[in-house]
């Protein structure tokens, strides 16, 4: 079954989109008045997600079922229900980024910071599938090699992407698949975060870093999360490019978004129709791709027509924004800890191992990739492979409040490129769901194999444009 089929209460699905937005209010005030999300810079929509997950039926409810206790008070959230949601956001997530601006800059910043995500998938993604092969052999021989490739989408891929592709194995027999890619991606925040405010801090410390010298220069704006009221001069979300009379600007974008959505809806269903049941499912947990390289398109042919100026970029952002809070909102409140409980071993060893190798894999490749600013763009790298851009993004903003570098730009450009060298890894990931159903074992490690020797010959291309150097460049 494809996420598609999934029948759905139309009650309960605006009964959802109710208490999502009333723990992303809640998180919002948490952000603002206690000083320990505020220390760390905790996104409202991680703090909201939480809370979600707190309250709902898999721990308030639990608890109540253990005591006897009616469950009335309990969010009635739905592990699966919530994962539809994600599977669709994250659709939209890529095609609002796709529609939202022309892409021209890729010079070596973008294009060096797209290599350190792909030398970071691809360590993540051998860590994963070697520590589930070492299960496997030993202590857990029924685990499900595919879980090792979880940890890289979770972590430097997202939520959404996690719960797409895990859910599409469980047909191949990874029960809670998506669950687990959910897992990995909520852990992957607590990296992001807890992790990347420490790694500036000790930047501080040592003084690597360029762009701020102290944790005080970080604005009370930033640290509350709320602009406040005197701040007059305020950043605009976005400008009107439709007369309102005819049609509000904002629900241009929208209509954008879901015309291009539809077509992805179309094209998917149109190729799946040419291929057998199990590829069928598979597609349809690559939807995204196509959608984005639809929007991409689109995008595309309105500049050469010269009519992408009815595109607003902010305001696409912001819906872009609006699709990931309520994504990540959703994909936390959708963990399952039954299914948790299962997977603790393989979580707990991966989740650990690929965080902290991650960090030692992107210092190392930051101070040769990189001319300037080495431990910001670490920093921020590091923030989007175990958490998402806006991850990145959010800690770019700390150590560069006002964004006098080009780190930002570079980021956002290098994710456009990234998207373009991760096509092939996605698909070389599932080479053994799609071709070795009857040995999944020989399958994951040609898999793996495959995957190592394309990262090679992107290496080599990296080397010989001379972005990449081999020996340590200074601080």
């Amino acid at each position: 079954m494809t996420p598609w089929n999934l029948m759905l209460d139309l009650k309960e699905v605006v009964l959802d989109f109710t208490y999502l937005s009333l723990f992303l209010v809640v998180g919002t005030l948490f952000r603002r008045y206690i000083p320990f999300f505020r220390k760390f810079l905790i996104p409202n929509n991680i703090i909201a997600g939480f809370m979600a997950l707190i309250l709902g039926p898999q721990i308030l409810g639990a608890v109540w079922r253990a005591l006897s206790l009616p469950s009335m008070s309990v969010i009635p959230f739905d592990s699966d229900r919530l994962g539809i949601y994600v599977y669709h956001l994250l659709a939209i997530t890529f095609i609002s980024m796709g529609l939202r601006r022309e892409k021209k800059h890729f010079g070596k910043g973008p294009f060096s910071k797209a290599m350190s995500c792909i030398m970071s998938y691809v360590f993540q993604a051998t860590v994963g599938l070697l520590v589930a092969f070492a299960l496997i052999y030993t202590v857990k021989p029924d685990l499900f090699p595919g879980i090792g490739y979880l940890l890289t989408m979770g972590y430097g891929m997202g939520p959404g992407l996690a719960y797409s592709i895990g859910h599409g194995w469980e047909q191949y027999g990874f029960e809670g698949g998506g669950q687990v890619g959910l897992t990995f991606a909520a852990i992957g925040y607590l990296f992001a975060f807890f992790g990347g405010i420490g790694l500036i801090r000790y930047g501080i410390r040592k003084r690597k870093l360029k762009t701020i010298s102290s944790m005080d220069e970080i604005t009370h704006d930033i640290r509350t999360g709320i602009i406040h009221k005197e701040h007059h001069k305020k950043e605009s979300a976005g400008k009107l490019t439709m007369a309102q009379e005819a049609i509000d600007t904002l629900s241009f974008q929208l209509a954008l978004i879901g015309l291009v959505y539809l077509a992805t809806y179309g094209l998917t269903r149109l190729i799946t129709g040419w291929l057998p049941p199990d590829l069928a499912n598979t597609l349809w947990s690559f939807h995204f791709m196509i959608g984005i390289l639809l929007s991409l398109l689109v995008r595309n042919i309105l500049d050469k027509m010269g009519k992408s100026y009815m595109i607003d970029e902010g305001l696409m952002s912001r819906l872009n924004g609006v699709a990931i809070d309520y994504l990540v909102v959703a994909a936390i409140a959708a963990i399952s800890l039954p299914v948790l409980s299962e997977y603790w071993l393989p979580v707990l060893l991966m989740s650990g191992l690929g965080g902290l190798g991650t960090v030692f894999v992107l210092h190392w490749i930051s101070y040769r990739a990189y001319d300037d600013y080495p431990f910001e763009r670490f920093v921020s790298v590091f923030a989007e492979m175990t958490g998402t851009i806006n991850s990145s993004l959010t800690l770019i903003r700390v150590m560069d409040p006002n964004f006098k570098t080009v780190i930002a730009d570079d980021s956002i450009y290098g994710s456009a490129i990234t998207i373009g060298l991760a096509f092939p890894m996605l698909f070389l990931l599932n080479i053994p769901t799609m071709f070795f159903t009857d040995d999944l074992f020989t399958g994951y490690w040609i898999s793996i194999v495959a995957i190592l020797v394309y990262t090679l010959v992107l290496v080599v291309i990296w080397r010989a444009t001379g972005y990449l150097k081999f020996r340590k460049q200074l601080d």
